[in-house]
Protein backbone atom coordinates (compact mmCIF):
# COMPACT_ATOMS: atom_id res chain seq x y z
CA UNK A 1 0.00 0.00 0.00
CA UNK A 2 1.30 3.42 -0.90
CA UNK A 3 0.22 6.79 0.47
CA UNK A 4 0.46 10.16 -1.19
CA UNK A 5 2.68 12.67 0.56
CA UNK A 6 0.60 15.66 -0.52
CA UNK A 7 1.03 18.67 1.70
CA UNK A 8 -2.73 19.29 1.68
CA UNK A 9 -5.53 17.95 3.85
CA UNK A 10 -7.63 17.42 0.73
CA UNK A 11 -6.53 17.41 -2.89
CA UNK A 12 -8.48 17.22 -6.13
CA UNK A 13 -9.58 14.18 -8.04
CA UNK A 14 -10.40 14.99 -11.68
CA UNK A 15 -12.32 12.98 -14.22
CA UNK A 16 -10.90 12.79 -17.75
CA UNK A 17 -13.43 15.39 -18.88
CA UNK A 18 -12.57 17.80 -16.06
CA UNK A 19 -8.89 17.30 -16.82
CA UNK A 20 -9.46 18.19 -20.48
CA UNK A 21 -11.33 21.34 -19.49
CA UNK A 22 -8.53 22.32 -17.14
CA UNK A 23 -5.99 21.87 -19.93
CA UNK A 24 -8.12 23.84 -22.38
CA UNK A 25 -8.23 26.78 -19.96
CA UNK A 26 -4.43 26.64 -19.74
CA UNK A 27 -4.09 26.53 -23.52
CA UNK A 28 -6.42 29.54 -23.82
CA UNK A 29 -4.05 31.48 -21.56
CA UNK A 30 -1.13 30.64 -23.83
CA UNK A 31 0.37 27.57 -22.14
CA UNK A 32 1.84 25.46 -24.99
CA UNK A 33 0.42 21.93 -25.14
CA UNK A 34 3.85 20.63 -26.15
CA UNK A 35 5.28 22.01 -22.91
CA UNK A 36 2.77 19.99 -20.89
CA UNK A 37 3.69 16.86 -22.85
CA UNK A 38 7.38 17.46 -22.17
CA UNK A 39 6.74 17.90 -18.44
CA UNK A 40 4.70 14.69 -18.42
CA UNK A 41 7.46 12.79 -20.21
CA UNK A 42 10.08 14.10 -17.78
CA UNK A 43 7.99 12.87 -14.85
CA UNK A 44 7.68 9.41 -16.45
CA UNK A 45 11.42 9.14 -17.10
CA UNK A 46 12.23 10.28 -13.56
CA UNK A 47 10.11 7.43 -12.16
CA UNK A 48 11.50 4.98 -14.71
CA UNK A 49 15.02 5.91 -13.67
CA UNK A 50 14.17 5.27 -10.01
CA UNK A 51 12.63 1.90 -10.90
CA UNK A 52 15.78 0.94 -12.82
CA UNK A 53 17.94 1.48 -9.77
CA UNK A 54 18.74 5.14 -10.25
CA UNK A 55 20.41 5.03 -13.66
CA UNK A 56 19.12 4.82 -17.26
CA UNK A 57 22.51 4.41 -18.89
CA UNK A 58 22.88 1.13 -20.74
CA UNK A 59 19.34 -0.06 -19.88
CA UNK A 60 16.95 -1.33 -22.55
CA UNK A 61 13.28 -0.36 -22.13
CA UNK A 62 10.27 -1.13 -24.30
CA UNK A 63 7.90 1.80 -24.84
CA UNK A 64 4.38 0.75 -25.87
CA UNK A 65 2.73 3.77 -27.49
CA UNK A 66 -0.77 4.39 -28.78
CA UNK A 67 -1.94 6.85 -31.41
CA UNK A 68 -3.13 9.68 -29.13
CA UNK A 69 -1.51 12.10 -26.74
CA UNK A 70 -0.87 9.31 -24.23
CA UNK A 71 1.27 7.70 -26.91
CA UNK A 72 2.84 11.11 -27.52
CA UNK A 73 3.85 11.24 -23.85
CA UNK A 74 5.42 7.81 -24.32
CA UNK A 75 7.33 8.91 -27.46
CA UNK A 76 8.63 11.98 -25.66
CA UNK A 77 9.64 9.81 -22.69
CA UNK A 78 11.50 7.43 -25.04
CA UNK A 79 13.43 10.38 -26.47
CA UNK A 80 14.35 11.68 -23.02
CA UNK A 81 15.30 8.18 -21.89
CA UNK A 82 17.72 7.95 -24.85
CA UNK A 83 19.20 11.32 -23.88
CA UNK A 84 19.99 9.83 -20.44
CA UNK A 85 21.95 7.00 -22.02
CA UNK A 86 19.19 4.41 -22.29
CA UNK A 87 18.26 2.24 -25.24
CA UNK A 88 14.55 2.64 -25.98
CA UNK A 89 12.61 0.35 -28.28
CA UNK A 90 9.25 1.74 -29.36
CA UNK A 91 6.24 -0.31 -30.43
CA UNK A 92 3.38 1.69 -31.95
CA UNK A 93 -0.21 0.53 -32.22
CA UNK A 94 -0.45 2.89 -35.20
CA UNK A 95 0.92 6.17 -36.46
CA UNK A 96 0.32 9.12 -34.13
CA UNK A 97 -2.86 11.09 -34.79
CA UNK A 98 -2.44 14.25 -32.68
CA UNK A 99 -0.11 17.15 -33.58
CA UNK A 100 2.08 16.91 -30.47
CA UNK A 101 2.37 13.12 -30.74
CA UNK A 102 3.31 13.41 -34.44
CA UNK A 103 5.99 15.96 -33.59
CA UNK A 104 7.53 13.68 -30.99
CA UNK A 105 7.36 10.80 -33.46
CA UNK A 106 9.35 12.88 -35.96
CA UNK A 107 11.95 13.75 -33.31
CA UNK A 108 12.32 10.07 -32.40
CA UNK A 109 12.78 9.22 -36.07
CA UNK A 110 15.47 11.89 -36.48
CA UNK A 111 17.30 10.51 -33.46
CA UNK A 112 17.32 7.09 -35.12
CA UNK A 113 15.41 5.39 -32.33
CA UNK A 114 14.22 1.83 -32.87
CA UNK A 115 10.52 2.15 -33.82
CA UNK A 116 8.19 -0.64 -34.90
CA UNK A 117 4.67 0.17 -36.09
CA UNK A 118 2.63 -2.93 -35.28
CA UNK A 119 -0.38 -1.39 -36.98
CA UNK A 120 1.28 -2.03 -40.36
CA UNK A 121 2.24 -5.66 -39.68
CA UNK A 122 0.44 -8.83 -40.58
CA UNK A 123 -0.48 -11.17 -37.75
CA UNK A 124 2.37 -13.57 -38.52
CA UNK A 125 4.91 -10.73 -38.52
CA UNK A 126 4.07 -9.47 -35.03
CA UNK A 127 7.12 -9.54 -32.72
CA UNK A 128 5.22 -11.72 -30.28
CA UNK A 129 3.86 -14.20 -32.86
CA UNK A 130 4.52 -17.93 -32.54
CA UNK A 131 7.41 -19.11 -30.42
CA UNK A 132 9.51 -15.98 -30.79
CA UNK A 133 12.46 -15.88 -28.38
CA UNK A 134 12.22 -13.52 -25.45
CA UNK A 135 13.84 -10.15 -25.90
CA UNK A 136 15.48 -8.84 -22.78
CA UNK A 137 14.02 -5.59 -21.50
CA UNK A 138 14.98 -3.96 -18.23
CA UNK A 139 11.65 -2.20 -18.00
CA UNK A 140 8.47 -1.22 -19.78
CA UNK A 141 6.55 2.02 -20.29
CA UNK A 142 2.81 1.71 -20.95
CA UNK A 143 1.59 4.64 -23.06
CA UNK A 144 -1.01 2.82 -25.14
CA UNK A 145 -4.26 4.28 -23.85
CA UNK A 146 -5.03 7.33 -21.77
CA UNK A 147 -7.68 8.20 -19.21
CA UNK A 148 -10.45 8.78 -21.74
CA UNK A 149 -10.90 5.11 -22.66
CA UNK A 150 -14.50 3.93 -22.86
CA UNK A 151 -15.19 0.26 -23.43
CA UNK A 152 -12.83 -2.58 -24.22
CA UNK A 153 -9.49 -1.79 -25.94
CA UNK A 154 -9.19 -2.61 -29.64
CA UNK A 155 -7.83 -5.98 -30.69
CA UNK A 156 -4.27 -4.87 -31.47
CA UNK A 157 -3.91 -2.93 -28.23
CA UNK A 158 -5.21 -5.91 -26.31
CA UNK A 159 -2.61 -8.12 -27.98
CA UNK A 160 0.14 -5.67 -27.06
CA UNK A 161 -1.06 -5.66 -23.46
CA UNK A 162 -1.06 -9.46 -23.40
CA UNK A 163 2.10 -10.19 -25.43
CA UNK A 164 2.85 -13.67 -24.04
CA UNK A 165 6.56 -13.32 -23.51
CA UNK A 166 6.69 -9.89 -21.92
CA UNK A 167 8.56 -10.32 -18.66
CA UNK A 168 6.32 -7.86 -16.83
CA UNK A 169 6.54 -9.77 -13.57
CA UNK A 170 10.28 -9.35 -13.08
CA UNK A 171 10.90 -5.91 -14.57
CA UNK A 172 9.17 -2.63 -13.71
CA UNK A 173 6.19 -1.35 -15.67
CA UNK A 174 5.58 2.40 -15.60
CA UNK A 175 2.09 3.48 -16.68
CA UNK A 176 1.61 6.91 -18.25
CA UNK A 177 -1.33 8.65 -16.49
CA UNK A 178 -3.29 5.38 -16.08
CA UNK A 179 -2.68 1.69 -16.84
CA UNK A 180 -4.02 1.00 -20.34
CA UNK A 181 -7.45 -0.59 -20.28
CA UNK A 182 -8.61 1.09 -17.04
CA UNK A 183 -11.49 3.54 -17.36
CA UNK A 184 -10.32 6.88 -15.97
CA UNK A 185 -13.65 7.81 -14.43
CA UNK A 186 -15.18 4.58 -13.13
CA UNK A 187 -12.21 2.20 -13.00
CA UNK A 188 -14.02 -0.29 -15.26
CA UNK A 189 -11.76 -3.03 -16.62
CA UNK A 190 -12.24 -6.05 -18.85
CA UNK A 191 -10.65 -9.37 -18.00
CA UNK A 192 -7.39 -9.87 -19.87
CA UNK A 193 -7.53 -6.40 -21.43
CA UNK A 194 -5.70 -4.10 -19.04
CA UNK A 195 -2.10 -3.46 -18.08
CA UNK A 196 -0.58 -4.21 -14.69
CA UNK A 197 1.75 -1.41 -13.59
CA UNK A 198 4.23 -1.13 -10.77
CA UNK A 199 4.07 2.67 -10.86
CA UNK A 200 1.41 4.91 -12.37
CA UNK A 201 2.57 8.47 -13.05
CA UNK A 202 -0.65 10.48 -13.24
CA UNK A 203 -0.64 14.13 -14.24
CA UNK A 204 -1.85 17.18 -12.35
CA UNK A 205 -4.40 15.28 -10.24
CA UNK A 206 -5.35 11.63 -9.71
CA UNK A 207 -8.20 10.22 -11.75
CA UNK A 208 -11.00 8.43 -9.87
CA UNK A 209 -10.60 5.25 -11.91
CA UNK A 210 -7.16 4.72 -10.37
CA UNK A 211 -8.83 4.11 -7.02
CA UNK A 212 -12.19 2.63 -7.99
CA UNK A 213 -10.93 -0.16 -10.24
CA UNK A 214 -11.60 -3.64 -8.91
CA UNK A 215 -7.93 -4.56 -9.45
CA UNK A 216 -6.17 -1.84 -7.51
CA UNK A 217 -2.92 -3.81 -7.48
CA UNK A 218 -2.75 -3.27 -11.26
CA UNK A 219 -2.31 0.45 -10.64
CA UNK A 220 0.75 0.04 -8.41
CA UNK A 221 2.18 3.07 -6.67
CA UNK A 222 0.44 6.29 -7.70
CA UNK A 223 2.74 9.26 -8.32
CA UNK A 224 0.97 12.59 -8.88
CA UNK A 225 3.11 14.77 -11.10
CA UNK A 226 2.85 18.55 -11.45
CA UNK A 227 3.05 19.35 -15.18
CA UNK A 228 2.48 23.10 -14.80
CA UNK A 229 -1.29 23.23 -14.27
CA UNK A 230 -1.62 23.74 -10.52
CA UNK A 231 -2.80 27.34 -10.85
CA UNK A 232 -5.56 26.02 -13.07
CA UNK A 233 -6.85 23.62 -10.42
CA UNK A 234 -10.68 23.83 -10.32
CA UNK A 235 -11.26 22.81 -6.71
CA UNK A 236 -12.17 25.54 -4.25
CA UNK A 237 -11.43 28.27 -6.79
CA UNK A 238 -13.08 30.23 -9.59
CA UNK A 239 -11.25 28.31 -12.32
CA UNK A 240 -14.32 26.13 -12.90
CA UNK A 241 -17.73 26.57 -11.32
CA UNK A 242 -19.00 23.51 -9.50
CA UNK A 243 -22.00 23.18 -11.80
CA UNK A 244 -19.60 23.14 -14.79
CA UNK A 245 -17.65 20.20 -13.44
CA UNK A 246 -18.47 16.58 -14.15
CA UNK A 247 -17.35 15.61 -10.67
CA UNK A 248 -16.63 17.72 -7.59
CA UNK A 249 -14.41 15.33 -5.66
CA UNK A 250 -11.47 15.58 -3.30
CA UNK A 251 -9.15 12.93 -1.91
CA UNK A 252 -8.60 12.99 1.83
CA UNK A 253 -4.96 12.62 2.87
CA UNK A 254 -3.53 11.42 6.21
CA UNK A 255 -2.57 15.00 6.93
CA UNK A 256 -6.28 15.85 7.33
CA UNK A 257 -6.23 14.22 10.77
CA UNK A 258 -4.80 17.54 11.94
CA UNK A 259 -8.36 18.89 11.61
CA UNK A 260 -9.40 16.89 14.68
CA UNK A 261 -9.70 19.50 17.44
CA UNK A 262 -7.56 19.54 20.56
CA UNK A 263 -9.53 19.68 23.79
CA UNK A 264 -9.50 22.77 25.97
CA UNK A 265 -7.60 22.43 29.24
CA UNK A 266 -10.80 22.89 31.24
CA UNK A 267 -12.93 20.51 29.14
CA UNK A 268 -15.31 18.18 30.98
CA UNK A 269 -17.25 15.15 29.81
CA UNK A 270 -20.39 17.14 29.11
CA UNK A 271 -18.49 19.27 26.62
CA UNK A 272 -17.34 16.27 24.59
CA UNK A 273 -20.68 14.94 23.45
CA UNK A 274 -23.38 12.60 24.66
CA UNK A 275 -23.71 9.60 22.37
CA UNK A 276 -26.72 7.29 22.44
CA UNK A 277 -26.20 3.95 20.71
CA UNK A 278 -29.13 1.64 19.97
CA UNK A 279 -27.36 -1.60 19.07
CA UNK A 280 -26.86 -5.24 19.93
CA UNK A 281 -29.09 -8.28 20.23
CA UNK A 282 -28.82 -11.80 21.57
CA UNK A 283 -25.70 -13.27 19.96
CA UNK A 284 -24.61 -9.84 18.66
CA UNK A 285 -23.69 -8.01 21.84
CA UNK A 286 -20.13 -7.61 20.56
CA UNK A 287 -21.30 -5.27 17.77
CA UNK A 288 -22.76 -2.86 20.32
CA UNK A 289 -19.60 -3.08 22.45
CA UNK A 290 -17.29 -2.35 19.53
CA UNK A 291 -19.41 0.60 18.42
CA UNK A 292 -19.39 2.02 21.94
CA UNK A 293 -15.66 1.45 22.45
CA UNK A 294 -14.94 3.23 19.17
CA UNK A 295 -17.17 6.19 20.05
CA UNK A 296 -15.45 6.55 23.42
CA UNK A 297 -11.97 6.28 21.94
CA UNK A 298 -12.86 8.80 19.23
CA UNK A 299 -13.62 11.32 21.94
CA UNK A 300 -17.22 10.93 23.11
CA UNK A 301 -17.64 12.32 26.61
CA UNK A 302 -20.64 10.24 27.69
CA UNK A 303 -21.78 7.12 25.86
CA UNK A 304 -24.98 5.23 26.57
CA UNK A 305 -26.03 1.93 24.99
CA UNK A 306 -29.75 1.27 24.68
CA UNK A 307 -30.18 -2.49 24.30
CA UNK A 308 -32.02 -5.59 25.41
CA UNK A 309 -31.93 -6.04 29.17
CA UNK A 310 -30.47 -9.54 28.71
CA UNK A 311 -27.19 -8.33 27.17
CA UNK A 312 -26.47 -5.48 29.57
CA UNK A 313 -24.21 -7.59 31.83
CA UNK A 314 -22.10 -8.58 28.82
CA UNK A 315 -21.80 -4.99 27.62
CA UNK A 316 -20.82 -3.70 31.06
CA UNK A 317 -17.81 -5.99 30.84
CA UNK A 318 -16.92 -5.40 27.17
CA UNK A 319 -17.43 -1.61 27.30
CA UNK A 320 -17.12 -0.55 30.94
CA UNK A 321 -16.87 3.16 30.08
CA UNK A 322 -20.35 3.08 28.56
CA UNK A 323 -23.62 3.28 30.47
CA UNK A 324 -26.38 0.83 29.56
CA UNK A 325 -30.14 1.23 29.61
CA UNK A 326 -32.92 -1.22 28.81
CA UNK A 327 -34.38 -0.31 25.42
CA UNK A 328 -37.91 -0.55 26.79
CA UNK A 329 -37.07 2.18 29.31
CA UNK A 330 -35.13 4.19 26.75
CA UNK A 331 -38.03 4.56 24.33
CA UNK A 332 -40.31 5.62 27.17
CA UNK A 333 -37.83 8.15 28.52
CA UNK A 334 -35.03 8.71 25.96
CA UNK A 335 -31.65 9.55 27.53
CA UNK A 336 -30.28 12.98 26.70
CA UNK A 337 -28.02 12.76 23.67
CA UNK A 338 -26.23 14.91 21.11
CA UNK A 339 -25.67 12.14 18.55
CA UNK A 340 -27.61 8.93 17.90
CA UNK A 341 -26.06 5.80 16.36
CA UNK A 342 -28.35 2.92 15.39
CA UNK A 343 -28.06 -0.47 13.78
CA UNK A 344 -24.92 -2.36 14.81
CA UNK A 345 -25.90 -5.97 15.54
CA UNK A 346 -29.45 -4.81 16.14
CA UNK A 347 -31.39 -7.51 14.25
CA UNK A 348 -34.57 -6.85 12.28
CA UNK A 349 -37.01 -8.32 14.75
CA UNK A 350 -40.45 -6.94 15.36
CA UNK A 351 -40.43 -3.65 17.24
CA UNK A 352 -36.86 -2.66 16.34
CA UNK A 353 -37.90 -0.16 13.66
CA UNK A 354 -40.48 1.40 15.95
CA UNK A 355 -37.83 1.78 18.65
CA UNK A 356 -35.51 3.52 16.18
CA UNK A 357 -38.20 6.03 15.24
CA UNK A 358 -38.94 6.77 18.90
CA UNK A 359 -35.27 7.56 19.57
CA UNK A 360 -34.57 9.36 16.29
CA UNK A 361 -34.64 13.16 16.20
CA UNK A 362 -33.95 14.69 12.74
CA UNK A 363 -32.75 17.87 14.43
CA UNK A 364 -29.75 16.04 15.90
CA UNK A 365 -26.92 14.17 14.15
CA UNK A 366 -27.41 10.45 13.62
CA UNK A 367 -25.50 7.49 12.18
CA UNK A 368 -27.40 4.68 10.45
CA UNK A 369 -25.56 1.39 10.00
CA UNK A 370 -26.12 -2.34 9.45
CA UNK A 371 -29.61 -3.53 10.44
CA UNK A 372 -30.90 0.04 10.63
CA UNK A 373 -30.09 0.29 6.92
CA UNK A 374 -31.76 -3.01 6.15
CA UNK A 375 -34.88 -1.81 7.90
CA UNK A 376 -34.63 1.57 6.16
CA UNK A 377 -34.53 -0.23 2.80
CA UNK A 378 -37.93 -1.75 3.62
CA UNK A 379 -39.36 1.57 4.85
CA UNK A 380 -37.61 4.39 2.92
CA UNK A 381 -37.83 7.88 4.43
CA UNK A 382 -36.02 11.17 4.22
CA UNK A 383 -33.54 11.35 7.11
CA UNK A 384 -32.37 14.94 6.78
CA UNK A 385 -29.00 16.66 6.49
CA UNK A 386 -27.97 15.74 10.04
CA UNK A 387 -28.01 12.02 9.22
CA UNK A 388 -25.19 9.85 7.87
CA UNK A 389 -25.78 6.40 6.38
CA UNK A 390 -22.86 3.95 6.11
CA UNK A 391 -23.77 1.13 3.69
CA UNK A 392 -21.40 -1.34 2.10
CA UNK A 393 -22.23 -2.17 -1.57
CA UNK A 394 -24.64 -4.96 -0.62
CA UNK A 395 -26.60 -2.70 1.72
CA UNK A 396 -26.53 0.09 -0.86
CA UNK A 397 -28.02 -2.30 -3.43
CA UNK A 398 -30.89 -3.07 -1.06
CA UNK A 399 -31.43 0.61 -0.21
CA UNK A 400 -31.65 1.59 -3.88
CA UNK A 401 -33.18 -1.56 -5.31
CA UNK A 402 -30.20 -1.87 -7.65
CA UNK A 403 -28.00 -4.80 -8.52
CA UNK A 404 -24.55 -5.09 -6.97
CA UNK A 405 -23.09 -4.80 -10.47
CA UNK A 406 -24.75 -1.41 -10.94
CA UNK A 407 -23.50 -0.17 -7.58
CA UNK A 408 -19.91 -1.16 -8.34
CA UNK A 409 -19.99 0.04 -11.95
CA UNK A 410 -20.27 3.68 -10.85
CA UNK A 411 -19.93 4.29 -7.13
CA UNK A 412 -20.32 8.05 -7.56
CA UNK A 413 -23.69 7.55 -9.22
CA UNK A 414 -24.70 5.15 -6.46
CA UNK A 415 -23.61 7.56 -3.74
CA UNK A 416 -25.55 10.40 -5.31
CA UNK A 417 -28.66 8.24 -5.55
CA UNK A 418 -28.36 7.42 -1.84
CA UNK A 419 -27.94 11.08 -0.89
CA UNK A 420 -30.94 12.11 -2.95
CA UNK A 421 -33.25 9.26 -1.93
CA UNK A 422 -32.62 9.64 1.80
CA UNK A 423 -31.65 13.35 1.89
CA UNK A 424 -28.52 12.68 3.93
CA UNK A 425 -24.76 12.19 3.82
CA UNK A 426 -23.79 8.80 2.40
CA UNK A 427 -20.65 6.80 3.19
CA UNK A 428 -20.41 4.04 0.58
CA UNK A 429 -17.87 1.72 2.18
CA UNK A 430 -15.41 -0.41 0.25
CA UNK A 431 -11.64 -0.73 -0.19
CA UNK A 432 -11.90 2.89 -1.37
CA UNK A 433 -14.76 4.69 0.34
CA UNK A 434 -16.90 7.26 -1.48
CA UNK A 435 -18.39 9.89 0.83
CA UNK A 436 -20.96 12.29 -0.58
CA UNK A 437 -23.54 14.94 0.15
CA UNK A 438 -25.74 17.27 -1.90
CA UNK A 439 -24.95 20.99 -1.78
CA UNK A 440 -27.59 23.09 -3.54
CA UNK A 441 -28.48 20.13 -5.77
CA UNK A 442 -24.84 19.54 -6.69
CA UNK A 443 -23.20 16.31 -5.44
CA UNK A 444 -19.92 16.84 -3.61
CA UNK A 445 -17.66 13.90 -2.88
CA UNK A 446 -14.65 12.81 -0.90
CA UNK A 447 -12.60 9.69 -1.54
CA UNK A 448 -10.68 7.82 1.14
CA UNK A 449 -8.14 5.35 -0.24
CA UNK A 450 -6.20 4.87 3.00
CA UNK A 451 -6.90 1.48 4.50
CA UNK A 452 -5.80 -2.10 4.83
CA UNK A 453 -7.07 -5.58 3.93
CA UNK A 454 -6.90 -6.19 7.68
CA UNK A 455 -10.21 -4.31 7.87
CA UNK A 456 -11.95 -7.06 5.88
CA UNK A 457 -13.39 -8.56 9.04
CA UNK A 458 -16.67 -8.49 10.92
CA UNK A 459 -16.72 -5.60 13.38
CA UNK A 460 -14.83 -3.06 11.28
CA UNK A 461 -18.08 -1.35 10.28
CA UNK A 462 -19.24 -1.23 13.90
CA UNK A 463 -16.04 0.60 14.81
CA UNK A 464 -16.52 3.11 11.97
CA UNK A 465 -20.10 3.81 13.06
CA UNK A 466 -18.95 4.49 16.62
CA UNK A 467 -16.06 6.69 15.49
CA UNK A 468 -18.37 8.70 13.27
CA UNK A 469 -20.82 9.17 16.13
CA UNK A 470 -17.95 10.31 18.33
CA UNK A 471 -16.82 12.89 15.76
CA UNK A 472 -20.21 14.27 14.74
CA UNK A 473 -20.52 16.21 17.99
CA UNK A 474 -17.15 17.94 17.76
CA UNK A 475 -16.95 18.27 13.95
CA UNK A 476 -20.59 18.73 13.02
CA UNK A 477 -22.62 16.73 10.48
CA UNK A 478 -21.70 16.49 6.82
CA UNK A 479 -19.45 14.77 4.33
CA UNK A 480 -16.19 16.27 5.60
CA UNK A 481 -16.71 14.82 9.08
CA UNK A 482 -17.63 11.47 7.56
CA UNK A 483 -14.51 11.61 5.41
CA UNK A 484 -12.34 12.28 8.47
CA UNK A 485 -13.89 9.32 10.29
CA UNK A 486 -13.30 7.05 7.29
CA UNK A 487 -9.72 8.27 6.99
CA UNK A 488 -8.94 7.80 10.70
CA UNK A 489 -10.50 4.34 10.60
CA UNK A 490 -8.40 3.41 7.56
CA UNK A 491 -5.22 4.79 9.10
CA UNK A 492 -5.84 2.76 12.25
CA UNK A 493 -6.19 -0.28 9.98
CA UNK A 494 -2.77 0.44 8.48
CA UNK A 495 -1.23 0.86 11.94
CA UNK A 496 -2.96 -2.33 13.11
CA UNK A 497 -1.75 -4.30 10.09
CA UNK A 498 1.78 -3.18 10.86
CA UNK A 499 1.51 -4.25 14.51
CA UNK A 500 -0.65 -7.36 14.33
CA UNK A 501 -0.82 -8.47 10.69
CA UNK A 502 -3.49 -8.54 7.99
CA UNK A 503 -5.17 -11.69 9.25
CA UNK A 504 -4.70 -11.28 12.99
CA UNK A 505 -5.95 -7.73 13.64
CA UNK A 506 -9.16 -7.67 15.71
CA UNK A 507 -11.61 -4.80 15.92
CA UNK A 508 -10.74 -4.06 19.55
CA UNK A 509 -7.07 -3.88 18.55
CA UNK A 510 -8.05 -1.59 15.67
CA UNK A 511 -9.71 0.79 18.12
CA UNK A 512 -6.60 0.73 20.30
CA UNK A 513 -4.58 1.87 17.24
CA UNK A 514 -6.48 5.14 16.83
CA UNK A 515 -4.01 7.12 18.91
CA UNK A 516 -1.00 6.05 16.86
CA UNK A 517 -2.94 6.77 13.69
CA UNK A 518 -3.63 10.29 14.92
CA UNK A 519 0.05 10.80 15.74
CA UNK A 520 0.94 9.66 12.21
CA UNK A 521 -1.51 12.15 10.68
CA UNK A 522 -0.20 14.98 12.85
CA UNK A 523 3.36 14.25 11.75
CA UNK A 524 4.42 13.08 15.23
CA UNK A 525 5.45 9.63 13.97
CA UNK A 526 6.33 8.25 10.50
CA UNK A 527 3.84 6.28 8.39
CA UNK A 528 3.76 2.58 9.29
CA UNK A 529 5.81 0.21 7.17
CA UNK A 530 3.38 -2.48 5.97
CA UNK A 531 5.99 -4.21 3.78
CA UNK A 532 7.68 -6.03 6.62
Amino acid sequence: MHYDDAQMDFYPVLTPRDMRETEQKAFALGVPSMLLMEHAALAVVDELEKALGGCCRGKKVLFLCGTGNNGGDGLAAARLFAMRGGYPEIWLSGLPKTPDARMNYQWCMRLGLDILNLGELAEEDMPFAGEAPKDHFDGYVDALLGTGLKGRPDALTEKMINAPWHDFENHPVIAVDIPSGVNGRTGEIFDGAYMHADVTVTFHAPKPGLYLTRDREAVGKIVISDIGLWNMAPWRSDALLLDEMELNCEMVSPRAIRLLPRRRLNAHKGDCGRILIYAGSMGMAGAAAMCARAAITAGAGLTTIACLREIIPVLQVLAPNAMCVDIEEAVQNPPAYDVLAVGCGLSQKEGVWENILKLYDPQRPSVWDADALNLLAKRPMKLGKNAVITPHPGEAARLLGWSMEKILADRFQANRALCEKFDCTAVLKSDVTVIGEMQENIPCYYLNAVGSPALAKGGSGDALAGMLAGLLHSQGPGAETAALASLWHGMAGVVGENKFGQRELTTMQLIDCLHEAEKWGRGEMPPPDTKK
